[in-house]
């Protein structure tokens, strides 16, 4: 995509980021898709435009339901004009089951499972879980709330705001895609700070390059079906007709 007129500023694992205006950024969706830490990459036909189509769908969703986000407007089928903000360094990830890297971390003996839950793909995490991991290093690493307060990324309130908003979005996204036979297994937010100083949803939301996504019908008998980067990660299809199969049930 050339942008006329824009200036560059970044780009990201799958998206390139240009200055639309003082106040605002466009970003470009591209077709590119990495794992491991960057160590995988390729590029998929359409995975641009699916997952630009599904960010907006959730926006305005999430939007409608009191969830303040950056979005603005989509002006082509891969470009999204958003806010411009101050990103907080820390990503938020949601668990309603156990799966990636919650799962590598107990084989290691890095961590503990919460109480009743199984360390094997697809257990259910009662009442769900959050976690919080680095979002500017080299390689991103969980963090504790201690951290988090210590280094100033948060305080006390903005954490407990997070927390009640993600939990929020999770309901809202869960209930959407049960309607749809989907099972959302888990998904990462990010959040930012306006020039007022409010704490709104960035970057992007329910695209699957950032949620798990299981076939509810699968699931019920056991299997783990995936419509999201795991098919990738995992080596276990074709990228393009899952994002295209999700697309379609979802739209």
């Amino acid at each position: 995509m050339q942008e006329k007129n824009l200036t560059y500023i970044a780009s990201g694992k799958a998206k390139d980021i240009y200055e639309n205006s003082k106040e605002t950024l466009l970003f470009d969706f591209t077709d590119r898709i990495t794992a491991f830490d960057g160590k995988k990459k390729a590029e998929y036909i359409e995975k641009g435009e699916i997952t630009c189509k599904l960010a907006e769908h959730w926006f305005r969703i999430l939007e409608k339901e009191g969830i303040p986000t950056h979005y603005i407007e989509c002006p082509t089928s891969t470009s999204m004009i958003v806010k411009r903000l101050e990103i907080v360094p820390v990503e938020v990830i949601w668990r309603n089951y156990a799966a990636g890297s919650l799962l590598r971390r107990y084989d290691a003996g890095e961590i503990n499972l919460p109480e009743g839950v199984e360390p094997k793909e697809g257990s259910l995490i009662p009442g769900g879980m959050i976690e919080f991991t680095t979002k500017f290093e080299e390689v991103d690493r969980p963090v504790t709330i201690d951290e988090i307060l210590s280094k100033g990324w948060m305080n006390e309130k903005e954490i407990e705001y997070v927390t009640d908003l993600t939990k929020k979005i999770n309901n809202i996204l869960s209930q959407e895609l049960a309607k749809n036979d989907i099972v959302l297994a888990d998904f990462k937010v990010e959040y930012g700070r306006t020039p007022e100083g409010e704490i709104i949803l960035a970057d992007e939301v329910g695209t699957p390059d950032g949620c798990r996504f299981w076939k509810k019908d699968d699931f019920e008998k056991g299997i783990i079906t995936s419509l999201d980067k795991d098919v990738f990660r995992k080596d276990i299809g074709d990228l393009s007709l899952a994002y295209r199969e999700l697309f379609n049930k979802i739209q």
